[in-house]
Order: C-alpha cells, then structure tokens, then sequence
C-alpha cells in the first residue's frame, strides 16, 4: 500500500505541531522560534534530522529536514493555526522526498475533552490521489499518547491503524500498529531522541 508509510509520517509531522497549538494558545501574545535536532530509528537505519519552530499569536509553523541511513536529504513543512475560542486547529503541510516525490496534507483537530483531540484531513500522495482520515488522539499519561486512526485510501479501502507514542527525557518511542483491508496486521516500532531547543 503505497500510502501506508506516508500517512503514518503525516501523523508523526502533525502531532508536535498540533501539541505546540493548543499549549501555547493561553499565550497568543507571545512569539518565539526555536530549532531542535535529534535522531530516529526503524528497521532501515537512523535519520538525523533537525526542525525549527516558530510560534506566536495562535500560529505555529514548522520547518524540518532529515537525512536518512542512505545518506538521501528530504524536507517537510507546516502550519496551523489555533482558535481559542472554538478549541480548533487547522494545519497544513507537504513533504519532499530525498528522491523529489511530494505529498501535501491538510485538516482540523478540535479538542473534545482535555487530553483529546479528534482530526479529520485528507493527504494527497505525488500520483495526485487522495487520501481521507479520521483520528482520535487521548494523551494517557504525560508524554504518553495513542491515536486511533481510519484512512480510506483513493480506491475506497480502509486501513485501521492504532499509533502509541511514549516521549520523555528527550526519549520517545512510537509503536503502530496497522491493520490492511484484506486483514493483514503489521506493527512497527522505532525509537527517536529530541535534542534540547536552542536558546
């Protein structure tokens, strides 16, 4: 399924970002930018990578590049945008491959209770086909997180998929855990380090 591993990147992407929204929306006012770098692990090696943020007035926008085991650099990008009012976000985003193919997402998180978010969005992969999705992301304990997600592919098929991610001490985790229309279930785990924010 070609858009298996590039929904579960659009998950990955989105979710610091959407976390930056809804906790810096007490302090619209307030603009700053900082730049992390770290490290993540799976099965086909370690990609250092390395984002910078900029946040401010209800507005949180990302800037990444990573550089996978093969040595090929890719970028990606984002943005959303926090209503305090309404406990809604939209975002946006695209990602560019090391080998040139780029893939554009967009969609709303709303916060329905405190410790969880639901979002709907659609992902357009570099063949122009869309995807569609629905999530709803519970954080379970401090800097423990899991998502429930359905993807209805472009041809009308539905992928379930369940993603735990565990981050603390500049540490994480992520396990996910998909499950393919024909039944098929496949899990992944990796590990990823954050660097500390530059001043």
């Amino acid at each position: 399924m070609k858009n298996e591993p590039l929904l579960k990147f659009v998950g990955i992407a989105t979710l610091t970002g959407l976390l930056l929204a809804f906790a810096n929306a007490a302090r619209a006012s307030d603009a700053a930018t900082s730049t992390r770098s770290g490290t993540y692990t799976t099965r086909q090696g370690s990609a250092l990578t390395s984002t910078t943020t900029t946040r401010g007035n209800g507005t949180v926008t990302r800037q990444g590049t990573w550089t996978n085991a093969a040595g090929g650099t890719g970028t990606w990008q984002s943005q959303s945008v926090h209503d305090k009012a309404t406990h809604t976000t939209t975002f946006s985003g695209s990602r560019r491959r090391p080998d040139g193919a780029t893939t554009s997402w967009q969609g709303t998180a709303v916060r329905t209770a405190p410790g969880t978010v639901t979002l709907t969005g659609t992902v357009t992969g570099p063949n122009g086909k869309v995807a569609t999705y629905t999530a709803t992301r519970t954080r379970v304990s401090p800097g423990v997180w899991d998502e429930q997600r359905a993807i209805t592919t472009a041809d009308g098929k539905l992928i379930h998929r369940n993603i735990l991610t565990c981050f603390a001490d500049g540490k994480g985790t992520r396990t996910v855990t998909t499950v393919f229309p024909d039944g098929r279930t496949v899990t992944r785990t990796s590990a990823f380090t954050r660097g500390p924010a530059a001043p």
